[in-house]
């Protein structure tokens, strides 16, 4: 309820002490003092404030409470730093005896007062401390041989500079500390060291850098030299390393022509594998010309060539399925030579191949037991070499029976009408 107040909490008293006013309500600019008891002090802050914070509230300023610590008659034994305490009593007003470890020297904070007494409040005033040589300035590129955490040096240490890769020392590199806690000498610096120049060229070879790349030869740079292919070091050392702007060993390298030269293993299979890689290639792609010129020569034939030429070769006869049986059909030549063989002596051929009626003949006779005039035998035996088409037709060479077997045979057999001197298509049953 202090908020709706405007008004801030009890700060309460110390033990052993009180605080002015001692009770009501504290608000807003009230000032609170505290006090501690007789043989008491007060430790921290001896008033407080009440403030408005700017979220409206009200609080104490200081927050820190104080306490009321109770009075000593001696002081605390102190802690020096190299030293040794050699006081008998701490009461107020004794004189603090300290001696310091070999090396260090006493200082005291107020020169013109060089003695520590013991104050009534337990504490000592011009407090001493034991001090050596100031620990030494570690410039840039550089390290020393201490711990960091070491803030001084006892007389006779000794300390050990030294510069980081790519950077030389100038100056001395060891600091002694002397009697009057000063170093013996200047801290010594550390200077980038002169760039190396470039590497001897090899004929025949060349080097590599290390580490890469080859942008300065700095102090420490090591660089090392190669043979081209079918050459060879003298030397068996092939490297070279700068220092301080020089190169070590200052020898010249050469590369000699070898000998006999043997390729490794690696260069050996490599070789076989571009040679198998190369002989499988050229396989592969002659057998794939010869499927595709094959494929060509198919496709070729069947678009192309005449339906003649199809007919009359062996590899692709024509043939028609009669009654279920398939039946061998004859060339184009074959039908007009063999047809010309088995026809009647009234018909003759001119120089077309047409079929003509010669005008010499007779009329051909009427049906009738004698005026029959069937086919010689010779001419039908003339045609069994030709095909089975045409030696259909002189089925009726056999006798009386001639009309019916040729009836069976024209129904059972594709016949050839020959008219106008041309073969039509044949039809099947």
């Amino acid at each position: 309820g202090f908020d709706e107040l405007h008004a801030c909490a009890d700060p309460g008293a110390p033990e052993h002490g009180y605080k002015t006013p001692s009770a009501g309500v504290f608000f807003e600019s009230v000032v609170v003092r505290f006090h501690c008891q007789e043989g008491y002090r007060l430790n921290g802050t001896s008033k407080k404030l009440c403030v408005r914070h700017l979220n409206g509230s009200l609080s104490w300023k200081p927050s820190d409470k104080p306490v009321c610590l109770q009075e000593v008659a001696d002081c605390l034994v102190p802690h020096v730093e190299d030293a040794e305490v050699h006081n008998k009593t701490y009461r107020t007003g004794d004189k603090l005896v300290i001696r310091c470890h070999d090396g260090f020297q006493i200082r005291y904070p107020d020169l013109d007062n060089l003695v520590s007494v013991c104050q009534d409040d337990g504490t000592w005033d011009n407090l001493p401390f034991c001090q050596g040589c100031l620990r030494p300035l570690a410039l840039p590129h550089s390290y020393i041989n201490v711990s960091e955490w070491e803030p001084s040096f006892p007389v006779g240490a000794v300390v050990y500079y030294q510069c980081f890769p790519g950077y030389r020392l100038e100056g001395v590199a060891l600091l002694e500390c002397m009697y009057n806690l000063i170093w013996s000498n200047s801290p010594p610096r550390c200077l980038d060291v002169e760039v190396c120049p470039l590497p001897p060229m090899v004929a025949h070879g060349d080097y590599i850098c290390h580490p890469r790349p080859c942008e300065r030869y700095n102090h420490g740079t090591v660089v090392e030299f190669y043979c081209d292919p079918g050459y060879t070091l003298t030397n068996d050392y092939k490297y070279i390393t700068c220092q301080y702007g020089e190169w070590f060993p200052s020898y010249q390298v050469y590369c000699v022509k070898t000998e006999q030269t043997w390729p490794n293993t690696q260069e050996t299979l490599l070789t076989t594998w571009k040679i198998v890689a190369f002989t499988a290639t050229s396989v592969l792609l002659v057998l794939l010309l010869v499927i595709l010129a094959r494929m060509f020569q198919t496709k070729f034939k069947t678009h192309f060539l005449p339906r003649g030429h199809h007919e009359g070769s062996a590899g692709d006869p024509d043939f028609v399925v009669v009654d279920g049986v398939p039946v061998m059909l004859p060339s184009y030549d074959e039908a007009v030579s063999s047809g010309l063989n088995a026809l009647a002596p009234g018909y003759a051929t001119t120089h077309q191949g047409h079929l003509l009626q010669a005008e010499e003949q007779n009329p051909p006779a009427y049906p009738g037991p004698r005026g029959v005039d069937p086919l010689p035998s010779e001419t039908c035996g003339g045609v069994s070499g030709s095909s089975e088409l045409l030696q259909s037709l002189c089925l009726p060479a056999a006798g009386p029976s001639a009309d019916t077997g040729r009836t069976e045979a024209a129904s059972n057999s594709p016949h050839i009408d020959i008219a106008d001197g041309e073969c039509l298509p044949v039809s099947s049953c």
